[in-house]
């Protein structure tokens, strides 16, 4: 009697954390997406390395999501003037205002890579890791992620289809932490009463 009396305690528990864990599990994942137009750069012939400002990501974090996961791509060279702006002066990209680098062309100054030499743009494509996503987390909240690129030598730095890939989601709630919470419990207690019934 006392043991079926336990059984449907528990069973009741387990229905009511898992009606909890449906109704408020955290939605799937979204993808919220921003770009800078084609940089077309002015040729320069130093001093090197000289820094210059690509643009800025704009984009708008819906309130309650977290960012948990980046990409940023795009190309050295772009096809706004065929022949001109193809390539790019070696360079590294940067975000953060030079924290982090996204994008390398050519460091050691060979001019035998796509990215400086070749006859179209030379794509590019960079995962932020989990420390660089911490690390950008006020950028995310403010909206906005700085561009930027260091030249390396003669030319013009040029680059094109740029675009940062945010994936978010919701952050897990109070009665959802409360649902997971409450089935683990209920399972330990009937694993706990069926072990001493066993024994018994």
């Amino acid at each position: 009697m006392r043991l079926n009396l336990i059984f449907r305690k528990t069973w009741s528990t387990l229905i009511l954390a898992s009606a909890l864990v449906l109704s408020f599990s955290p939605r799937a994942h979204a993808d919220i997406v921003a770009t800078i137009p084609n940089y077309d750069g002015t040729a320069t012939f130093g001093p090197f390395p000289s820094s210059i400002s690509i643009g800025d990501f704009a984009f708008t974090i819906p309130t309650g999501q977290q960012v948990y996961g980046a990409t940023i791509s795009g190309t050295f060279g772009n096809t706004d003037l065929p022949g001109t702006t193809d390539v790019s002066a070696p360079a590294d990209l940067y975000v953060d205002s030079g924290a982090i680098e996204a994008a390398e062309c050519d460091d050691s100054l060979s001019y035998t890579a796509a990215c400086d030499s070749g006859s179209t743009p030379t794509p590019f494509s960079y995962t932020f890791t989990s420390s660089d996503l911490s690390n950008l987390s006020a950028d995310f909240a403010s909206g906005s992620l700085d561009l930027s690129a260091v030249q390396n030598d003669l030319f013009a730095v040029n680059a094109g289809s740029l675009t940062l890939d945010l994936v978010t989601t919701p952050e897990p709630n109070g009665l959802w932490l409360s649902g997971t919470g409450l089935i683990g419990f209920a399972c330990f207690l009937l694993s706990r009463h069926l072990r001493i019934h066993k024994n018994a």
